[in-house]
Order: structure tokens, then sequence, then C-alpha cells
């Protein structure tokens, strides 16, 4: 399964590569899908969550409202079943500032392990808690990678569990990259506040809004 994975992104590679050289970015464009699906063909479902996180690059945490006028809900929970408690009015322009996030996995992204993975994990025996460390996937096995919190760490999917490990996008899973940092399936959710007393989640919709960079300080 790891070559095939490993041959057909090279194989698209190349078809992307031949294709900036005779300038048919149509074709390299569709190249550049197909690899960006690497790990996508699978049925595996998640209900992984990473809390007051967000999407790579974290420093682009907060929020510019990009379309025309839009009344939007915002819930008590980041939950689509949750209370709505204010009902907010965003015009085009506005600057969004997002006070908590949650990447709410729902397919992970299946791809060939470039080292051994280990997580750790705390136990309690006898009263006693100590810290284990566990093997995921050994290097060139297949794993399941659902989120990079660009800070040196991947939640990946375990037998117990979701579970962070240390890791660069370069270092840990062939495909996963700067240029592809997310797992096939994910929703956004933020807590905003639009005034003194409208407060509350929404998901994070691109076609709506453009994310900005925040000041480094308040990055970290």
């Amino acid at each position: 399964m790891r070559f095939i994975l490993l041959l057909a992104a090279s194989a698209l590679i190349g078809v992307s590569a031949g294709c900036a050289r005779s300038g048919d970015a149509k074709s390299a464009d569709t190249a550049k899908e197909a690899i960006a699906e690497l790990g996508c063909d699978h049925d595996l479902r998640s209900n992984a969550v990473a809390k007051r996180s967000w999407p790579y690059p974290a420093t682009e945490r907060h929020l510019l409202w990009t379309t025309r006028y839009s009344r939007t809900p915002l819930k008590l929970k980041p939950n689509h079943a949750a209370f709505v408690t204010a009902t907010v009015t965003f015009h085009e322009g506005d600057s969004i500032e997002v006070l908590d996030s949650e990447v709410h996995v729902k397919k992970p992204r299946r791809l060939v392990a470039k080292r051994d993975i280990f997580v750790t994990r705390k136990v309690t025996s006898q009263g006693i808690e100590t810290t284990r460390k566990y093997l995921v996937a050994k290097q060139g096995e297949l794993a399941s990678f659902l989120f990079y919190n660009s800070e040196g760490f991947c939640m990946v999917d375990t037998t117990n569990g979701p579970a962070w490990t240390p890791c660069t996008l370069e270092d840990t899973f062939e495909g996963l990259s700067p240029e592809m940092p997310h797992a096939c399936e994910q929703i956004w959710w933020v807590r905003v506040q639009r005034s003194r007393v409208d407060t509350g989640w929404m998901i994070v919709n691109p076609s709506l809004v453009q994310r900005v960079a925040t000041p480094p300080a308040e990055a970290r």
C-alpha cells in the first residue's frame, strides 16, 4: 500500500511539472487537486476536536468579512444543535476578532509515516500516575493524520482515540506539507463578540471571510 501511495504521488507530481513546462496551467491545476486528495480515498470518519487551536498557519487568527452584509446566528457552543445566543449582521470590510477557536475533524488523512510515530499518555495504576509511550505507526506504515497545531504537534488517531505527537509538516507523513496541512474534512468554529452582549460561536466559511494575520505578541 505504501508503494502505491508513493508511486501515485510521484506520478502526479511529474504530471504537474510537465504541465508547467508546457504552459498548460489548467492541467497543472488538475494535477495539484489530485495530489491534494492523496490520503482521502477511504471511508474512515472522526470525531476529534482540537480545542483552542487554529488551522495552519495559527498566526492568522482573526477574520475579515469580504462579502455583502449577512445575518449570522451565533451559538452558545460550537455545535450545530446548540442554542442560538444572538443573530448578528456582518458587513463587507468588518474586522472580526476571534476569542476562541476549535477545529472539528470529520475525516482523517491516511498517509504513510516517514518515521516511527509515538504518542505519550498518562495512565494511573494503583493510584500512581505515570506517563507511557505508545507506537502509533512504524516507518512506512499507514496512519491517520488529524490536525497540525502550527506549534510543533500533530494530532493523530490511535486505537485509544486522538492523541498529540511532536511533529513538523515535513518530517512526519508523506504528502503532509505547508501546502497540504489539513485533514480531509474539518469544520472550523470560532467564538466572536459583536457587541457587549452579542457573543457566541460560528463556523468559518472561506467564501465569506478572509483570514487576517495576528500581531506577534497576541499570537504567542
